[in-house]
């Protein structure tokens, strides 16, 4: 269970800085490319991971849900798409600010099913956001782009570790 509000911001800054490591490494060129038709584009998924941020911190803060949608209008390339990435952070983490620690025990409203504490929504946003970090690792090496290491160390160096 998250403790304090201002714990899981420190927290959640962690968890979009390195998403945002992975964002950067999108070549601008191909910002609309998808690995088929139907499928998330690159600037998709970075529209809606600033979208998705407010719905749920929206949830908890006051049990609402609003989408504001991925659609390519709100943010048309590279650049303007990071910006919008970044802005809606501060905008919802600003807003997060206000909900007090005692709050974060408090039941809010779910879209199905029956309510949740605060705490969850801002779980399910990280657990969110590291799925789609996920995937845009996977449509960067489909892409011939090597994804960043997480926390410094990939599987090679693990192994040696291990081995040594």
């Amino acid at each position: 269970m998250i403790q304090t509000t201002q714990s899981f911001i420190e927290y959640f800054e962690g968890i979009r800085r390195r998403t945002l490591n992975f964002v950067r490494l999108i070549p601008p060129a191909q910002f609309d490319w998808s690995p088929r038709e139907g499928e998330f584009t690159c600037g998709d998924l970075v529209r809606h991971l600033a979208a998705t941020e407010q719905t749920f911190v929206g949830a908890a803060l006051e049990g609402t849900w609003r989408y504001r949608g991925h659609d390519r209008a709100l943010a048309s390339t590279f650049d303007e798409a990071i910006a919008y990435l970044d802005a809606c952070h501060v905008e919802a983490m600003t807003a997060l600010r206000h909900l007090n620690d005692a709050e974060l025990s408090q039941p809010r409203a779910s879209l199905k099913g029956p309510p949740a504490k605060a705490w969850r929504w801002l779980m399910a946003l990280v657990e969110h956001e590291i799925h789609h970090r996920s995937q845009l690792a996977v449509y960067l090496m489909l892409l011939g782009v090597k994804p960043p290491h997480l926390y410094g160390l990939g599987v090679e160096d693990v192994i040696a570790l291990a081995t040594t």
